[in-house]
């Protein structure tokens, strides 16, 4: 398998894990970013890496994708046949495979990479092929996971400025890794990019600092960021536009009797949602509630008057 396939086959691999509902092929081609635009190309490449998973025990089944009508078929994995079940290790013995884990060399089969995620080490074996082909800083990956497993503070700095955490999470999730942790000292939870993260730096373990049982996952919607009140938007999306725009937006969308799609969305940054939006084009209008349409149409009204060659 080239350098190349495995990449593509690997990240496939991660936004189906990563995935709580099935998602069409259409979907997966944006997501993964690493198909050819050729309509009979993509589908030959991409029947391939379906088989490449199957015969890596992969349990890819096919469902409808929610809200589709007529029905669209979607991909899932049925994680319960994935995962093993919970061997109901004590702390201390997760702690010790998860350091063993962080302690391995770069794995060239993937059926020991198999093997090791059913033990609980998905992360981090996984991890180090995808981050091989992605010059991601592996020693960050390494110790961020070992901080996680053994209770330890972190210190690094992020877009010039230096960050204390309590590490919760790391997620792979669009071709990139994610740590999600206590920000301190606001106590406030926050994603950072890892391949973003320099001088990182471990403190002792410490008995005081607990990981939330089921820590938040990554947010990855910049519209969802910020101190206003959340305004539930309806936005009615054309029909060629529609796929497009439930994985751009992140969110179903209920079809209209025309082949259109009114998708809500929460928003608390209006900016970024409008700067999201603008992407439509005129494939979308906001039809609800109608404080957010009159503020949309005065944000777009900038870009329409400065083509005009007004001030």
């Amino acid at each position: 398998m080239t350098s190349k396939k495995l990449e593509r086959t690997l990240n496939l691999l991660a936004e189906l894990l990563n995935s709580e509902s099935p998602k069409s092929a259409s979907e997966l081609k944006a997501r993964v970013g690493m198909y050819p635009d050729d309509l009979a190309a993509f589908r030959r490449t991409f029947d391939r890496d379906k088989n490449a998973l199957r015969d890596m025990g992969v349990p890819l089944e096919l469902a409808p994708v929610p809200g589709t009508n007529p029905p669209v078929e979607g991909y899932f994995i049925n994680k319960s046949a994935y995962y093993l079940e919970e061997l109901n290790l004590t702390d201390a013995e997760l702690s010790a495979l998860n350091l063993a884990i962080a302690s391995v060399e770069v794995l060239d089969g993937l059926t020991e990479v198999e093997a090791i995620r059913k033990l609980g080490g998905y992360e981090k074996s996984a991890a180090q092929n995808i981050i091989k082909l992605q010059n991601t800083n592996i020693d960050n990956v390494t110790r961020l996971f070992e901080s996680i497993a053994q209770r330890r503070r972190i210190s690094f700095v992020y877009a010039n400025t230096e960050r204390d955490m309590e590490p919760w999470r790391l997620e792979f999730t669009n071709g990139r890794w994610y740590l999600t942790g206590n920000n301190m000292p606001e106590a406030k939870a926050k994603t950072f990019r890892v391949d973003k993260i320099f001088e990182l730096s471990l403190a002792e373990p410490s008995e005081n600092y607990e990981i939330p049982e089921k820590p938040p996952r990554v947010n990855l919607k910049p519209w969802s960021y910020g101190e206003e009140a959340t305004i539930e938007t309806k936005v009615r999306i054309d029909a060629d536009l529609l796929a497009w725009a439930r994985t751009s937006l992140e969110t179903d969308a209920e079809l209209e009797s025309d082949g259109s799609g009114i998708a809500t969305v929460s928003v608390n940054n209006k900016d970024a949602f409008f700067t999201r939006l603008t992407l439509l084009l005129d494939h979308a209008e906001i039809i609800s509630p109608e404080e957010m349409r009159n503020s949309y149409l005065d944000y777009m009204s900038k870009y329409v008057e400065g083509s005009n060659g007004k001030t």
